[in-house]
């Protein structure tokens, strides 16, 4: 287990939401999470950046919401936001990826005596003829840097924080592999940038977990209804989804 990495995450355990809300203690609740996933040999974090939130953030998501819905906002959503002021990580299982892979994309495999649908990661990684070519190429191809350390390591731009580019490459690079989330700053979510621009002009919704171009979670109002969906193409397409508020989405996306 990373002990360095869980020593720098400490800090979450002190991470409170409203008190008396399902979130009072989201940040020892993610804690746990992050300390069973580097406990895990088969997973690996490269992607780290959690702030800490505030009671000013809350109360600024709160009364943004209720100036652009007229309701009350999900005391979850506001209860998250005094936890954390945003949240990007990211972790990956290379073991699996490396079984569902296709593994012509990384080198031509004539140069090795092997069939590569019959070359175990363990195997690969441990065999120094691949080190090059094909451990090191697979590693850049899924973001798995073992020198890189994963905290502070982000998903977004912060020098686009308020323009929907603020979700930059590096957050959809990897798209295929990997488990991310990347749900942004107090400031950023309700802010013009953050607006999906695929929608008429009297639907309201914003980008609320972003994974890649095809693939978004948006939260705001669709026929009169508030409710988080599932967007794709930029969220050009907007449907309901298995969550119908930001409790119920936050909880998988952030615990389970």
């Amino acid at each position: 287990m990373n002990q360095d990495l869980l020593h720098q995450i400490e800090y979450l355990k002190d991470c409170k939401g409203i008190k008396g809300n399902t979130f009072e203690n989201l940040g020892q609740r993610v804690y746990d999470k992050i300390k069973n996933i580097l406990q895990n040999p088969d997973l690996f974090i490269t992607h780290l950046y959690i702030p800490k939130g505030s009671e000013e953030n809350a109360q600024m998501v709160t009364a943004q919401y209720k100036q652009l819905f007229n309701k009350d906002i999900d005391p979850e959503l506001a209860s998250f936001y005094q936890c954390f002021d945003g949240f990007e990580f990211r972790y990956i299982n290379p073991s699996q990826v490396w079984n569902e892979f296709d593994k012509d994309e990384i080198v031509d495999w004539d140069q090795f005596d092997v069939d590569p649908e019959n070359l175990s990661y363990a195997d690969m990684i441990k065999n120094e003829e691949y080190e090059d070519e094909v451990r090191d190429e697979f590693h850049a191809m899924i973001g798995l840097d073992f020198e890189e350390p994963a905290f502070n390591n982000r998903l977004s731009d912060p020098n686009k924080i308020k323009e929907f580019v603020f979700y930059g490459e590096s957050a959809i690079e990897f798209a295929d592999s990997g488990i991310r989330t990347i749900i942004p700053p107090a400031a950023h979510l309700f802010a013009e940038g953050n607006k999906v621009k695929h929608q008429p002009d009297s639907i309201h919704v914003f980008y609320l977990d972003y994974f890649d171009f095809w693939s978004q979670t948006v939260i705001g109002e669709k026929d009169n209804t508030i409710a988080v969906y599932a967007g794709t193409d930029y969220s050009a397409s907007i449907d309901n989804w298995e969550f119908n508020d930001a409790a119920s989405f936050l909880q998988k996306r952030l615990i389970k």
